[in-house]
């Protein structure tokens, strides 16, 4: 069998690819400061994708060789939510990293950095200060008694001398003797609030003598941000900021094509495509292409691992030097390839019926009418020697220019009014890009074949599932359960589908999602599917219920049609389940649980109780002994509130909702869930009404 090729990651690249080697080595050497030096800022500054991290790389590599070794520390905001949160752990990434050190003062630095983390953690105390909502936010949070309130604000002061700290910092800093060179990436990813609180920390909090910070960003998101979307101050103000700045000059279209056509060139060998005299003749004229629409490398790893998926599927069929720059131009420009799908005879002529490549349900009296109008407007961009596809073009004219030279690449049989060959399977013929797109677009129906490969390869399956948009991965699911009987496979296939479908279920947070029903309904298909052996089986089924979240478990368990079968429903696997559920119930509620989930759970529990709600109301009379438990429980209700009109809520949990009503009343969380309280007092009074006309017993 042979091996196919991984896909490519994005990840800043390892080796010197643009020659930078050089530069970076420069850089190095200019940032070991030398001591009693200031602290300075320096920008490595270009567009996504433009290499910053990867400049960034070769500048660590270049420092590890310096003497004195500098103390190197990393730090991604981006991993971090929360502007307070920003501040605090980048004081501790930096005290972590001065740990390390080899040095024996590292560790005494350190616990400096942290005292000084925890008096500026101490300032939100003094939010309302001046003025009385400081004290009244003081009395509140500890209490009534004045002596008590009077030493809280004592301890608190005394923890707050920032100056103090910071001296000490420094003290240790120079003790420590060695430079610190502290990396910023991923600015630019934050929200405009957390940029300006990481940009201000660096100039405010953290700027100590002989540390150097080497930020990476998109200068324009940054200025922007820090101008509150004012472009032209934000970048004042970050010149005030960043002493020493450099932009990452844009990549060359000479590096790109080098770069496309060895990325390229390997994926074909690893394909093992061999390429036909027609497309050898337009292959390199296909690498300038991909070069002109890529803006910078990573355009291009992207590109080969879309092109891992459709060459396999389309080169026996289509050019693949047609396909190479379609899917390029479809990268870089995804409206246009919509408008190729939607409007063809602007593109390749020909002729085609409403489909899956439309959005629009057209009868077919409305696709001549559209097709007539299509026809007549190719006919006078002729007429008028301009391109028949110029009405889809982008706007800016630097675009256009780009992605109108890629469709002269690929049109330009059609619109010289020649009629491409069949053998050459140009793009340009209707019937050829017809076939393209019903082996490669999302929307159409897709062979069996190929979601027989893409069940085979567990490398395809996690990619396929990995896909963002719920309407998309239904749709996949759904062909996945209905072409999963054909599929010809072995048993440790089926053992890898289910595990990755597993991961997959990790990500499924909408409890009662039709993602979650369609993962539980394709698990079920491939248990039992005939080359599922009992092996197998009694392997997979204990990973589905102990390894999906609790509600995915509950759906594959007890929802799912296929767990309705009488021998699962009898057999001691389903009732182990029937335990395992409850366990993990358990566990979670006494966790973090709250909102819909762990409402979700307390209302399921009875149903494998013989309908008993004795432990469900035990448990929520246990929570709302506290508030914090109380407004865990309460939270699972807030959808009622938003909802509008607002529906009925069910208290079928609480074990007795006048005194819940009472509670809220009397408790802190009175603002927020005061819109209980009346549906609360009139739920049993609404349940003796309906019990009386359904003529049935009230539920415990």
């Amino acid at each position: 069998m042979t091996t196919k090729p991984p896909f490519h990651s994005d990840r800043p690249a390892d080796k010197d690819l643009l020659r930078w080697s050089n530069f970076t080595e420069g850089l190095a050497r200019s940032f070991s400061l030398p001591e009693d030096s200031e602290s300075i800022v320096v920008g490595i500054e270009g567009e996504w994708g433009s290499g910053k991290s990867t400049l960034i790389g070769l500048i660590k590599k270049s420092l590890s060789e310096e003497n004195p070794k500098p103390i190197i520390i990393e730090f991604n905001p981006w991993m971090v939510s929360g502007t307070e949160a920003l501040v605090e752990t980048l004081i501790i990434q930096i005290a972590a990293g001065i740990r390390k050190s080899p040095e024996k003062e590292g560790w005494k630095t350190a616990s400096k950095l942290l005292r000084y983390a925890a008096s500026i953690k101490h300032l939100k105390f003094l939010k309302c200060f001046p003025g009385t909502g400081f004290v009244g936010n003081l009395a509140e949070e500890f209490g009534n008694t004045f002596e008590e309130f009077h030493k809280t604000i004592e301890k608190s002061l005394s923890e707050i001398d920032i100056s103090e700290r910071r001296s000490d910092v420094i003290d240790e800093l120079a003790e420590l003797g060695q430079p610190l060179i502290i990396i910023v990436d991923d600015i630019d990813r934050l929200p405009p609030e957390e940029i300006r609180s990481i940009i201000q920390t660096i100039k405010a909090v953290v700027d100590f003598p002989r540390t150097l910070y080497l930020l990476a960003y998109d200068r324009s998101i940054v200025a922007r941000a820090l101008g509150s979307n004012n472009e032209k101050d934000g970048d004042r103000y970050l010149e005030k900021i960043v002493q020493v700045a450099y932009p990452i000059p844009m990549v060359s279209q000479r590096q790109l094509k080098k770069f496309a056509e060895e990325k390229i060139s390997i994926l074909l060998t690893e394909l093992e495509i061999t390429l036909h005299p027609f497309e050898e003749s337009r292959y390199e004229s296909a690498i300038d292409q991909v070069a002109s629409l890529s803006r910078h490398m990573r355009d291009i790893v992207r590109l080969v691992n879309r092109l891992l998926l459709i060459l396999p599927a389309t080169h026996k069929e289509v050019d693949v030097t047609d396909a190479i720059v379609f899917e390029t131009l479809s990268q870089r420009f995804s409206k246009l390839r919509k408008n190729i799908c939607v409007h063809p005879v602007h593109f390749v002529g020909g002729s085609s019926y409403p489909d899956p490549f439309s959005d629009d349900n057209l009868s077919t009296e409305d696709w001549i009418a559209r097709r007539q109008e299509a026809e007549a407007d190719a006919t006078a961009a002729r007429k008028d020697k301009k391109s028949p596809w110029a009405k889809f073009l982008p706007e800016d004219s630097e675009e256009k220019q780009v992605a109108d030279s890629a469709c002269r690449f690929l049109f330009s049989s059609f619109k010289s009014g020649e009629s491409p060959g069949m053998n050459e399977r140009r793009m340009a013929n209707p019937n050829r890009m017809v076939r393209y797109l019903r082996r490669t677009a999302i929307d159409g129906i897709p062979d069996a074949e190929e979601i027989h490969d893409i069940l085979s390869d567990p490398v395809k399956l996690e990619h396929a599932l990995s896909v963002s948009d719920n309407k998309e991965l239904s749709s996949l699911l759904g062909w996945l359960f209905i072409y999963t009987p054909s599929w010809p496979c072995s048993a440790l296939e089926i053992e890898s589908c289910i595990e990755k479908l597993i991961d997959k279920s990790q990500h499924v947070v909408i409890v009662e999602s039709e993602i979650t029903k369609d993962i539980s309904r394709v698990m079920w298909k491939l248990l039992q599917h005939d080359k599922c052996t009992l092996d197998t089986y009694n392997k997979c089924l204990p990973d589905i219920i102990e390894k999906t979240p609790i509600h995915v478990f509950w759906n594959f368990v007890y929802e799912a049609p296929e767990a309705r079968n009488e021998n699962f429903r009898n057999s001691v696997l389903f009732k182990e389940s029937t335990e395992k559920w409850i366990d993990r119930a358990r566990k979670a509620i006494n966790g973090e649980l709250d909102g819909i989930l762990l409402h979700y759970i307390l209302f399921r529990i009875p149903y494998l109780q013989n309908g008993s709600y004795e432990e469900v109301h035990a448990i929520t009379s246990k929570m709302c002994e506290t508030d914090d438990g109380l407004d865990k429980l309460l939270s699972g209700y807030d959808d009622y509130k938003n909802d509008d009109p607002r529906p009925s809520p069910s208290f079928f949990i609480i074990k007795d909702p006048e005194h819940l009503a009472s509670r809220i009343e009397k408790s802190s969380l009175n603002a927020k869930y005061y819109w209980l309280i009346e549906p609360l007092k009139g739920w049993k009074n609404k349940q003796n009404i309906l019990a009386r006309i359904l003529d049935a017993p009230l539920p415990p």
